[in-house]
């Protein structure tokens, strides 16, 4: 499936200069191909795009004061694997180091809080994938949707307590759940089509039987549909933007939908 995505981010810079960093771009691997890519930025300034981890691209600028305004546009072609049936626990002493770390907890991921409630909740079948649709399901029916509950110190034992949240605390409940069953869980910045309203959004991948596969705790979007652009242990390895200097920001904007074959 192809998608078209594209955000504007606008600025206002008070310091004399200001520097970005914008997780933004879609990633490129071996299940997300990138067709096409425009950047712009007004007024023209010197920019990077730089490799992150897995997979990821990061947009690097600096621009004086004034009004500053970056424009992204792609054509993305998604292809991701259907997930198996069922899935048999890994063993997590033979995990490799790089995905074990995803088993433990996170600045909003207090999974250690979670060991007992999520056994509790969902650790009645061993059939790992079977668990993680089950935390699915229950986060879209006990939780509100309600962005006047949330701020960026909102970690998941506080969604836990409040059940209401927006898509990045719904992500950041459902990872502590998966960890707390010893499945590794990291959280996922994409554009999603079929979003309402549009905006970025935030979801997460767990890894189930040697590879990892991507869920949406929210709004259920099929992964075929939603195009990545960061990944971390929490939303604190995956901000949309890195910004130093005095700027005020403008309302961002935020496509995606699917291309017609």
């Amino acid at each position: 499936m192809k998608l078209s995505v594209g955000c504007t981010l606008g600025y206002q810079i008070i310091a004399p200069t200001a520097a970005f960093t914008f997780n933004i771009l879609a990633n490129t691997d071996a299940q997300q191909r990138l067709l096409s890519e425009t950047i712009t930025c007004t007024p023209e300034v010197e920019r990077e795009i730089v490799e992150t981890e897995k997979g990821g691209r990061a947009l690097r600028c600096e621009a004086p004061t004034g009004p500053f305004e970056l424009r992204y546009a792609a054509v993305v072609e998604i292809s991701r694997p259907a997930l198996p049936a069922t899935v048999k626990p890994d063993n997590p002493g033979r995990l490799p180091l790089s995905i074990l770390t995803h088993t433990l907890p996170s600045r909003y991921c207090e999974s250690d809080r979670f060991a007992q409630i999520a056994w509790e909740l969902f650790g009645k079948t061993e059939d790992r994938a079977g668990q993680v649709r089950a935390i699915c399901q229950w986060i879209d029916q006990k939780l509100t949707y309600d962005p006047a509950a949330t701020d960026s110190r909102t970690g998941a034992w506080d969604v836990w307590l409040s059940r209401r949240g927006v898509c990045r605390d719904y992500t950041h409940l459902a990872i502590a759940f998966c960890r707390a069953l010893s499945i590794p869980a990291r959280y996922v910045g994409g554009y999603a089509a079929g979003l309402q309203p549009m905006d970025f959004h935030a979801c997460f991948e767990a890894y189930l039987g040697g590879d990892w596969r991507l869920f949406d705790p929210t709004d259920d979007i099929p992964p075929e549909r939603i195009a990545i652009i960061s990944r971390g242990r929490d939303a604190t390895n995956a901000a949309l933007t890195t910004i130093f200097g005095r700027v005020t920001t403008a309302p961002i904007k935020v496509t995606c939908e699917v291309v017609p074959d």
